[in-house]
Formats: structure tokens, C-alpha cells, sequence
């Protein structure tokens, strides 16, 4: 059959020792899938089938038991993932499939390589719904065939077989499977462009799938070229950290290279595309030369903020206790870690220092003074705005206090009442965006 062989070749690709996956819904296209995988899988080589369980159909009980029994017939252990589909948010669609791709993360083991069975079809649907909502060119190339996901890789070797090719697979050797009575509800997007609008478009061009792929593959070919001039872009603009960007640098690009270099910085960031008018927001907002430090554009898990001639991407983080005390002695313990704040480090100093003995850790209150080693006495607002330290930050500084005295500013510096040598450099890590 021609799905075994292109089969073979895909499965000998895969890294030596990498064990396989297959997502199982109990469907033709996954059943087709784990069928002819398990006829290429050679010696010795492993296999597992996945089977998730949203729980939302009174038919759900009834797919596991299909995909326990169909395992047990070709000897593929199964595992079942029971999830819970969340309540609010986007479409039932679109919740149950990020519901379904966060189990299969959790769950994939380091190296393991999991096979989805979507194929040419589903890539036409994809293409025509990402069209209607007015996508881009990385929503217009398509279900991607590989990306990494969790401890693995996901793969889809299946995307340049139609549909029909699957179900002659089927019929030819005998395979059974679910048909979801809910692939027929055409008040879903996808069943619609799939029962109503794609036939209309066969009978018209019957060769529109050939066509439609190869435009496809141009337009991922243009997308591609668009995050290698990104690159080139951020670098040109890039800081010393890696969530901040030259204004100056950004205002030399045109205006389609520099929302196309900030799409690329902030959908690293984020993992996920980025809506496009918030970051043509950012391009128009932030990089004007009047700027209110309160201006932020959000996005999910993070927001973009302008401090003087810096554009910084900013976490989401649970707000510090301003209460907060905590007793820390730099001698005796290097490294301090802070409540949903990161940590602070006691470096070793060659020179004077932070004397090491015990010190209380306290956030801003208002009204603090201290008197750094060689300046004069001045208020905490002053010494932060006169090192140039991000105003969002502020609030989060920890601070060190001997009694009422406030004696070191971590990577700012310590009072001179305090210094003693050699001592301690007092740094703080403050919490970072994780890239996804």
C-alpha cells in the first residue's frame, strides 16, 4: 500500500531509539495511522498509542473501550488521558484541542516522537478557516508537519495524503473505527468548510488540492524568510538582556520590517502567534517619542512596555506583599529565594562590601533615605530614578535593612555604614519570562 511505503521511509528517518506515539481518537484517520505504523515499525522498535478522553459526549466511554479493544487486536499498549476541558474562553473547538495538546506534552517521555494522523484534507480545511479569519502568513502555511512539544517532537507524516487515500487503506484491510456523529454538525466551522464549502470548490477545480498545497508551501517558503530578516532586525536593535529592544534602533526599519521584527520577538516570547493590531500598537504607541511609562500592550502571559530609549517585554507576575520580612544573613546563606520574586545573591566582594551579618528583607514603603558609599545622603526615589531603574520594578526591589536603616540596594549599592572589607555584593534575580 502507498501509505506503508511512504510510511517506511518516515519511520527509518526517525532518530535511532526514538520510541513512537500515536495519538489514538478512535477515528479512521488515527486507526489508518497506527495500522500502517505498526506494520513499519522494525524490530525492536517501540511503539504506544494515546488515547485522550475529554469527557464531553456521552459516546466518550464508549471511544475508550474501541481504542482499548483496537490496541489489544494489534498489540499496541494504550494509554488513556482523562482531561477536563476548561469552562470559559475561546470555542468548545478550540478548548478541547489546547486541552488535548497540553495532555499529550505532559505526557510524551524525553525523545519520544508522537504521530498525529492529520492529513491533506485537514491541511485545506486549516488553510480556508485561517483565510476567513483574516490570518497571516504564518497562519496561511498551514498545519506545521513537525514542531517540538513538551519532552518530545509532534509529526504529522500523513499531510500530503487525501483523505480518500486513508479510507481506501481502511476498506482494503478491513479496519473498523468511530464515526463522531459531531463531524456531521455543520454549526462548526470546520464541518462546514468541509461538508459545504470544500465539495463546492472539488466539483468546480477538482485538482484544487495540488494547487492550494503548493501555495501553501510558497507562502510557509515567505514566512520563513520573514523570521531570517526578523533575526537580522533584532539583532541590529538587540540589548544586553534578552527582553529589551533599542527604540532607535527599531525606529530605523521601515514599518513592515519593524512590526514583522516585533511579531517575531514577542511570539518567541509568548509561544503563540501575536495578534496583529496589538503589535502594530507597540510599533505605533511605544515607539513615539513621548511616552507615558504606564503604556503597556498585553499579550497573553506578558505585556510590552517603553522605558526611555529601551521597549521591554514584560512578565506577568503576581504582585509582591509589600509586607513582606524576611531575615537573611549573606554569610551563611549565598543565595536567598524571594516569594514569587525571584532570588538575591551574596557575591563575594574583593573590595569593600555589605558586612555579613544579619539583615531583614523589605519592599518600598515611601519616604526611605540612604546614604550610598562616596554620595550623599538621598531619598530611595531618587537613587532608582537616577540609575535608571524600570518603574515597574520598583515595587519589586527587595531591599536590605539593618533595623530602620536601609543599607544595601541590590545592583545599585550599599550604604556607607555598612561597607566593610572584604564583604559582599548584594544582586538580585527578579523573575523572568519563560520562553515557551
Amino acid at each position: 500500500m502507498e501509505i506503508v511505503l511512504s510510511l517506511q521511509g518516515f519511520v527509518a528517518g526517525l532518530p535511532w531509539g526514538a520510541g513512537i506515539v500515536v495519538g489514538l481518537s478512535g477515528g479512521m484517520d488515527s486507526v489508518v495511522l497506527l495500522h500502517a505504523v505498526k506494520q513499519c515499525l522494525p524490530v525492536g522498535g517501540s511503539l504506544r498509542a494515546l488515547h485522550v478522553n475529554h469527557g464531553l459526549q456521552a459516546e466518550a466511554e464508549e471511544w475508550e473501550e474501541f481504542c482499548g479493544r483496537f490496541c489489544a487486536e494489534t498489540d499496541v499498549p494504550l494509554d488513556v488521558l482523562r482531561i477536563d476541558v476548561p469552562e470559559s474562553g475561546a470555542s468548545l473547538e478550540n478548548r478541547a484541542r489546547i486541552a488535548r495538546y497540553e495532555a499529550f506534552s505532559q505526557n510524551l517521555r524525553q525523545g519520544e516522537c508522537l504521530l498525529l494522523a492529520h492529513h491533506l484534507d485537514d491541511q485545506m480545511e486549516t488553510i480556508l478557516l485561517r483565510l476567513a479569519r483574516g490570518a497571516g502568513t504564518r497562519g496561511l502555511s498551514g498545519i506545521p508537519a513537525r514542531r517540538e512539544l513538551g519532552k518530545g517532537t509532534l509529526l504529522r507524516p500523513l499531510l500530503h495524503c487525501p483523505k480518500e487515500a486513508l479510507a481506501d487503506y481502511a476498506q482494503a484491510r478491513d479496519l473498523r473505527w468511530i464515526e463522531d456523529a459531531s463531524n456531521r454538525d455543520t454549526d462548526f466551522d470546520r464541518n462546514f468548510c468541509r461538508h459545504e464549502i470544500l465539495p463546492t470548490v472539488e466539483r468546480r477545480w477538482s485538482n484544487y488540492r495540488n494547487n492550494w498545497e503548493r501555495s501553501r508551501a510558497l507562502i510557509a517558503e515567505s514566512q520563513e524568510l520573514l523570521d531570517d530578516l526578523a533575526g537580522l532586525d533584532l539583532e541590529r536593535c538587540a540589548d544586553s538582556a534578552d527582553n529589551l529592544l533599542q527604540v532607535d534602533g527599531l525606529r530605523l526599519l521601515s514599518m513592515p520590517r519593524r512590526q514583522n521584527a516585533l511579531r517575531h520577538w514577542i511570539e518567541l516570547a509568548i509561544g503563540e502567534p501575536a495578534d496583529w493590531k496589538k503589535v502594530r500598537g507597540v510599533a505605533d504607541w511605544l515607539l513615539g517619542d513621548d511616552q507615558d511609562v504606564e503604556t503597556a500592550v498585553a499579550f497573553h502571559g506578558c505585556h510590552v512596555r517603553r522605558f526611555g530609549k529601551g521597549l521591554y517585554l514584560v512578565p506577568d507576575l503576581p504582585p509582591v506583599d509589600s509586607d513582606t520580612r524576611l531575615t537573611w544573613d549573606p554569610s551563611q546563606e549565598p543565595v536567598l529565594e524571594l516569594p514569587d520574586n525571584g532570588s538575591l545573591h551574596a557575591i563575594p566582594a574583593t573590595d569593600q562590601g555589605l558586612a555579613g551579618k544579619s539583615y531583614e528583607i523589605r519592599y518600598r514603603q515611601g519616604g526611605e533615605t540612604c546614604r550610598l558609599t562616596r554620595r550623599p545622603t538621598k531619598s530611595l526615589k531618587k537613587i532608582l530614578n537616577e540609575s535608571r531603574i524600570e518603574p515597574w520594578l520598583r515595587e519589586r526591589l527587595p531591599l536590605l535593612f539593618d533595623g530602620n536603616d536601609l543599607v544595601a540596594i541590590p545592583g545599585i549599592g550599599i550604604a556607607e555604614s555598612a561597607t566593610t572589607k572584604p564583604g559582599y555584593r548584594i544582586e538580585w534575580c527578579g523573575p523572568r519570562h519563560t520562553q515557551k
